[in-house]
């Protein structure tokens, strides 16, 4: 039998298995329910938060024959033609390769039809925001008043660009991104439900990649399976996802605070060493930098930031010499770097010389008020006689 990827094999196919849609799923069940039913939804969101499965969950509820009208009982005639992959009466169409007039007169000639199985047919449209501008206007008189047996539902991550006319004829309902919390417990879930046995740590490593997207969680979750097998520690989940060690950079930030440049090129060899790609090391500094601030200033806790208690110790005590304002100047040089990395044809020349920057930051500092000095006397000795008053 082939191997079913954990993304699919684990997708809800209830609005009980939904996870951090509840006002979405809420919503639907109550219209279902009290036969409020709108013939057009438009489901909008970030990649990966359960738009086009919710679009599937709807059609799957709609349609059965069971006896409960919010939960899909799985085994008559109409679950099993969907959960067969390949049903009669839903349709599920990719705006991004089917953008034309043509496409969407294909789909308004197969609207006149009933059903052949279930009580309604239902014409999912993922990425919709991909058509043209006709097919869109051939859309608009079918959505105004549509077939009693007929549900539109449209999938989009970038609903900015779905026309106004469109808008103005669906329901629409805005998907979040799922919480850290929130992708954990479902990876906790599975782990259970498979026999894996990973810690708590790797976890957060897949919830924190994950960046709000559900299955982009457990894309990650599936390839380290595959590395690991039933034992999934921190480390091993960081080699085969190319996630730079915490230890990194708090010898980057001590190397940075002790105007350091043979730490701070020790650092980058290292990483590249370890063939860790400069996007994830950059990408793993900014939130290290975020960490150290939040720590100091004490805007969140340990559980807040996902980290342990003894990280976060080490955080407290960690670049002390640097000030709040140092740490968001640093901030914004590894912004700047971000954004020029990549147009370099030497990108590690580029690392390696912002990095060198960032450790002589007082110094051009310094040297920025020399010149300014120059330029300006008067101003520069104004300025000294506040220091020296203070």
């Amino acid at each position: 039998m082939a191997y079913v990827a954990m993304a699919r094999k684990w997708r809800p196919k209830s609005f009980s298995d939904m996870v951090g849609q509840e006002h979405i799923a809420k919503t639907l069940q109550n219209a279902i329910e009290g036969d409020r039913l709108h013939r057009a939804f438009l489901f909008t969101g970030t990649r990966g938060v359960g738009k086009t499965t919710s679009a599937r969950i709807l059609a799957r509820t709609l349609n059965c024959k069971g006896g409960d009208p919010l939960h899909p009982c799985g085994v008559c005639d109409s679950c099993k033609d969907i959960d067969g992959g390949n049903p009669m009466d839903v349709l599920e169409i990719d705006a991004a390769s089917n953008t034309g007039v043509d496409n969407i007169r294909d789909v308004l000639e197969r609207v006149q039809y009933p059903p052949v199985i279930g009580k309604y047919k239902v014409f999912i449209i993922d990425e919709v925001h991909m058509l043209s501008t006709g097919a869109f206007n051939a859309l608009l008189k079918t959505l105004e008043e549509p077939p009693e047996h007929v549900i539109f539902i449209f999938a989009t991550t970038e609903v900015n660009k779905v026309p106004q006319t469109i808008l103005s004829r669906v329901q629409r309902f805005d998907f979040k991104r799922l919480t850290m919390d929130q992708i954990r417990s479902r990876l906790r879930f599975i782990c259970e439900q498979e026999g894996i046995n990973a810690t708590d740590e790797a976890l957060d490593i897949f919830a924190e990649k994950a960046d709000g997207s559900m299955r982009d969680g457990l894309t990650y979750f599936d390839q380290a399976y595959a590395f690991t097998g039933s034992e999934m520690t921190a480390d091993a989940v960081r080699s085969i996802l190319g996630i730079p060690p915490v230890e990194l950079f708090f010898n980057l930030i001590s190397a940075i605070e002790g105007h350091d440049l043979k730490g701070v090129f020790k650092m980058v060899d290292d990483a590249c060493t370890r063939g860790i790609e400069f996007t994830p090391l950059l990408d793993g500094f900014g939130k290290f930098l975020r960490n150290l601030l939040y720590t100091r200033i004490d805007a969140f806790t340990a559980d807040d930031l996902s980290i342990t208690e003894e990280l976060y110790s080490k955080f407290k005590t960690t670049g002390l010499g640097l000030s709040n304002g140092d740490l968001l100047r640093i901030s914004k040089m590894l912004i700047d770097l971000q954004s020029s990395l990549r147009y370099s044809t030497n990108p590690r020349l580029l690392v390696e010389t912002t990095f060198a920057r960032m450790a002589w930051l007082d110094r051009l500092t310094d040297l920025r008020r020399a010149l300014a000095a120059i330029n300006d006397p008067k101003s520069a000795s104004d300025e000294a006689l506040k220091k020296k008053s203070s």
